[in-house]
C-alpha cells in the first residue's frame, strides 16, 4: 500500500473474517495481519463482516445497522447462523475464535448487501480488498472487488487470492472480473499464477504480493500467541484433509526428532479414526494455533497458512497433499508452491517416509537460523 492517503484516515477492509463460521485459523490470522499492517501505516482499520445470504439462511430479512437494536439483531442472527449451519455447536474452540476476534480485530456489524457495505464504509477514505480466496471464481461477487462507494474513495486490491485455471468455465468468470479490476487504483495478487492469468484479461498493472501473515515476524506474532501449551517436545500436525494416509509419516517424524508425541488439531469437517494414536488439541483458537506451531520440533501440514506461519517461526515443516473429496476447490498445492517459489525456498512435499530424508538439506538450513521473513 502506497502512502497516498492522509494519516489517521479510516480504511475499510473487505476480506473473510467470521463470514461462514469463525473456526478457520488461516482466515482469521490473515485478517489480523491485514488490519495490523493497515494500522501500522497510520490508518484506522475497519474489517467489514460481509456475506451474501443463501438458501441456508432461515431469516431472509436483515435489519438496518443504523440503529443499535438493528446491529444487535444482525449480530445475534449471525451467531445463530454460524453455530446452527457452520459450526453445528458452540465448542470451546469456537469461543476462543470469538474471543480472539473481539480482542484483536475491529470487526463491523454484519452486512448482507452491497448497500449495507456501502453504508458501513461511507466515511472510509481507503477501501482494501484482500487477502485470502475472496477472488475465487466459485464464489464470485462484485463486492469483493470493491464495487461500491464513491469515486473519492481510494481502492486497493492487496494480495487477494483465488483458484486460477485456464478453463472455459473459469474464463467466463475472469471476463466478469476484468472490468471490476480495471476500476481499482492499485492491484496486487497473492499468487503469480493468478496474476499471469488475469493479465490476459485486464490492461491494468498487476503485481504479486505475499500473504499478509508473512509481513509479521515472530515477535509480532508473539503479541497474540498463547504461552507454551505442551511441556514435552512434539510434532505438530495440522492437516485439513484425512490424516490416515499419513500415519506412517507422522510416526517417522516422531522418531526422527526424538519427541514424545504427535499433537494434532483435528479437522472440524472430517471425522476419522486416524487421530486415535495422536494427541488431539480440539479447543485451540488462533492464539493456541500460533503457540502449537512456535514450540513444535517440526510441523506436518497440508495448509497454506500452516506452512506460512511455520516459516515465520523458523520451524521445520513438511507438506502433504490434502486428501478428501472436493479439495480441487481450494487449490492447496498450487498456493503452497507459489509461496515457496516466491520466497526462494525448496519445496517440502513428502509422500512417504523415504522422502522425509530427501529434503534433509533444506531442513538443515532452517536449523542454522537462516531467515525467510519477507
Amino acid at each position: 500500500m502506497r502512502e497516498q492517503i492522509s494519516k489517521g484516515a479510516k480504511a475499510g477492509i473487505l476480506t473473510w473474517c467470521d463470514n461462514h463460521g469463525p473456526a478457520n485459523y488461516g482466515q482469521i490470522l490473515q485478517c489480523y495481519a491485514m488490519q495490523y499492517l493497515v494500522k501500522e501505516k497510520g490508518y484506522d482499520p475497519l474489517v467489514v463482516q460481509y456475506r451474501k445470504k443463501d438458501q441456508r439462511d432461515l431469516l431472509k430479512h436483515h435489519f438496518s445497522n443504523r440503529t443499535p437494536i438493528g446491529r444487535r439483531l444482525n449480530e445475534s442472527y449471525e451467531r445463530y447462523y454460524n453455530i446452527r449451519v457452520v459450526e453445528k455447536e458452540e465448542t470451546p474452540r469456537v469461543r476462543r475464535f470469538k474471543e480472539f476476534i473481539e480482542s484483536y480485530i475491529p470487526l463491523s456489524a454484519p452486512c448482507y448487501t452491497k448497500e449495507m457495505v456501502e453504508e458501513m464504509t461511507a466515511d472510509c477514505e481507503l477501501l482494501i480488498c484482500g487477502s485470502d480466496q475472496i477472488w475465487n471464481p466459485i464464489w464470485f461477487d462484485p463486492v469483493w472487488f470493491l464495487d461500491f462507494g464513491t469515486t473519492k474513495q481510494k481502492r486497493i486490491a492487496c494480495a487477494p487470492s483465488g483458484i486460477f485455471y485456464e478453463t472455459s468455465e473459469y474464463a467466463k468468470c475472469y471476463q466478469k472480473m476484468a472490468p471490476l479490476i480495471e476500476r481499482l487504483d492499485e492491484v496486487s495478487i497473492r499468487e503469480k499464477a493468478g496474476a499471469d492469468i488475469l493479465r490476459k484479461y485486464v490492461k491494468k498493472e498487476i503485481t504479486v504480493r505475499s500473504d499478509p501473515t508473512l509481513f509479521l515476524g515472530s515477535l509480532q506474532w508473539d503479541q497474540v500467541s498463547d504461552q507454551r501449551l505442551i511441556e514435552e517436545d512434539y510434532i505438530f500436525c495440522y492437516i485439513l484433509g484425512r490424516i490416515s494416509p499419513y500415519q506412517l509419516i507422522l510416526r517417522e517424524l516422531k522418531r526422527k526428532y526424538k519427541v514424545g508425541k504427535v499433537v494434532c488439531i483435528p479437522s472440524n469437517k472430517i471425522k476419522e479414526r486416524g487421530y486415535r494414536e495422536f494427541e488431539k488439541y480440539e479447543s485451540a483458537g488462533p492464539a493456541q494455533f500460533l503457540s502449537l506451531i512456535k514450540h513444535a520440533s517440526a510441523v506436518c501440514t497440508d495448509s497454506f497458512h500452516g506452512t506460512a506461519l511455520s516459516i515465520q517461526y523458523g520451524v521445520p515443516f513438511y507438506n502433504v497433499l490434502r486428501v478428501h473429496k472436493g479439495t480441487e476447490a481450494f487449490g492447496g498445492r498450487e498456493r503452497i508452491d507459489n509461496l515457496l517459489e516466491g520466497m526462494g525456498m525448496e519445496k517440502r512435499w513428502i509422500r512417504n517416509v523415504r522422502e522425509i530424508y530427501e529434503i534433509e538439506s533444506g531442513i538443515r538450513r532452517e536449523q542454522r537460523g537462516e531467515s525467510h521473513a519477507v
